[in-house]
């Protein structure tokens, strides 16, 4: 199999076709050398997936990962983890035999959020492994009484999943990640990253305002930072407000479950209160008061019509009512994690042309990128001027609600309409990593990636230049002409493993 091959002036990039997921190839040329530096970003998908995406023989994500050594000669130059989430990162790690075992990578950046060393860092983490752990318990909880295949169970072992990370649909109670989330596949994964890397060039935990950083051995080439924001109220801010969603979003209700993740020692509880407040239900049934008003009776008399109800009647308790909002809680935790999603925008030197990765990166991480600035040389570079040169935008998680924001060019925060400004806009590019059939079937409700509002913005935008994982050869618009598409398709390889797409460092 031929390695990728960079452009003299450029970058090629393929965009992985492995599932519901992401996995970015970037072959930038390299000095002295003909091999090109290979940046890799993420490396994931959602179980199940894989086998849904259209008119392709099924394949293995280690098939992907096969591919990947053979197109880069076993050497990844730079890994990049945008966050740790199952569908970014489990084609890195299996039980015994990691995919990434024998690939050699040399350099490797991380947020801020994944820094050891970090004081918030370390306790976002915390506050995240008691909530999840409180969110395993309430689950067994609630498959006790509902049964496993309940779809409350289903939604739930969903969210679990992507947070614990493996390869398997079902979600495993007994499993080691489900008692201690730091032996989860997720944290394997980045755990192989991290010291490869540091057997070779090291790390790098990136801030946002960081840059512009450059690529050794790449000329031409800068990297801007732009989150995740060193904010907490932030990184938990998920839904767009007013005008800044597209049509049919929808918003989640308030977290009412999460006094119940943890006690305050942070060891784990089943209920949503501090212990102080508690009195164990079979000691309360041995009390007067209890047993008189909260008792186990069932029994309902009747007079002329009217029902008599048992001063102790069962149904006065709350003992399981409180488990159903657990639902709030995985949703809050799938989204804060989302949102330490590492933001990077690549710009080419010669053009000024600007690539920019959002990972997952939701409301609270868009809304903090006008603050950044740079200085390059005597010039300050603004986030907005950085963003208005996008000519490819790999679309925040799968197209979903809260990933792109709607907004107008004169709106104070980054939204898509802050992209492909002025000449950039002849060659915007989008790329979704969504497979929609199986996204639509997944859950109930079902996932809606992408949004169908969103996805029109991106065509109508983009001019039909607009790649999806489980779509093939995007079809030209009425209104594009041949020559424009043309020279669109020329630059683009159609695979059932992956699309190419090549960009020229050329005004």
């Amino acid at each position: 199999m031929p390695l990728l091959k960079a452009p003299g002036n450029g970058v090629t990039i393929r965009m992985y076709r492995q599932g519901h997921g992401d996995c970015f190839l970037l072959a930038f040329p390299q000095n002295d050398s003909d091999q090109a530096y290979y940046v890799l970003i993420d490396c994931g998908y959602k179980p199940g997936s894989q086998n849904m995406v259209t008119k392709r023989s099924k394949k293995s994500i280690g098939d992907f990962v096969q591919h990947i050594i053979d197109s880069t000669n076993n050497t990844i130059d730079l890994m990049i983890i945008t966050h740790e989430h199952q569908d970014h990162v489990n084609g890195i790690w299996k039980k015994n035999n990691p995919y990434f075992g024998k690939i050699n990578i040399k350099k490797a950046w991380f947020a801020w959020t994944e820094d050891p060393k970090d004081p918030l860092a370390k306790k976002f983490r915390k506050k995240h492994k008691d909530q999840l752990l409180g969110l395993v318990s309430a689950r067994n909880s609630l498959a006790l009484a509902l049964g496993t295949k309940d779809p409350v169970i289903n939604r739930l072992d969903n969210f679990l999943n992507l947070e614990l990370g493996g390869e398997e649909e079902a979600f495993n109670p007994l499993s080691a990640a489900a008692k201690d989330p730091t032996k989860s596949i997720n944290k394997q994964a980045i755990k192989l990253i991290r010291d490869k890397a540091d057997g070779n060039d090291g790390v790098e935990y990136l801030n946002p305002g960081d840059g512009p950083l450059s690529i050794e051995g790449v000329e031409g080439v800068k990297t801007y930072v732009l989150g995740p924001p060193r904010r907490e109220s932030l990184l938990v801010d998920e839904d767009p407000i007013g005008k800044e969603g597209f049509p049919s979003h929808r918003g989640s209700s308030g977290l009412t479950f999460l006094a119940a993740a943890s006690d305050s020692n942070g060891s784990t509880a089943k209920i949503p209160f501090a212990n102080k407040f508690v009195i164990p239900k079979s000691k309360a049934l041995r009390t007067k008061f209890f047993k008189d008003n909260y008792g186990t009776d069932n029994t309902e008399k009747l007079y002329d019509n009217e029902i008599e109800i048992a001063s102790n009647a069962h149904w006065r308790r709350i003992d399981n009512e409180w488990l159903f909002s657990a639902e709030t809680l995985a949703l809050k935790l799938n989204r804060g994690i989302n949102n330490t999603s590492l933001v990077l925008a690549f710009e080419l030197q010669k053009s000024k042309k600007v690539l920019l990765f959002a990972g997952d990166a939701q409301r609270g991480n868009w809304i903090s990128w006008h603050k950044n600035d740079w200085e390059v040389g005597d010039k300050t570079i603004s986030a907005k001027d950085l963003i208005s040169r996008t000519v490819l935008y790999k679309v925040g998680h799968h197209g979903s609600h809260n990933a792109t924001l709607n907004g107008t060019v004169d709106s104070d925060y980054a939204n898509l309409s802050w992209m492909g400004q002025g000449k950039y806009a002849n060659e915007f590019t989008a790329m979704i990593t969504a497979v929609n059939s199986w996204a639509m079937q997944k859950n109930n409700p079902p996932w809606r990636h992408p949004l169908p509002s969103i996805r029109e913005a991106l065509e109508s935008k983009t001019q039909g230049r607009l790649f999806q994982t489980d779509m093939d050869i995007p079809a030209k618009p009425d209104d594009v002409s041949n020559s424009e598409w043309e020279k669109f398709t020329s630059n683009c390889t159609f695979d059932k493993m992956f699309f190419d797409f090549q960009i020229l460092d050329e005004c």
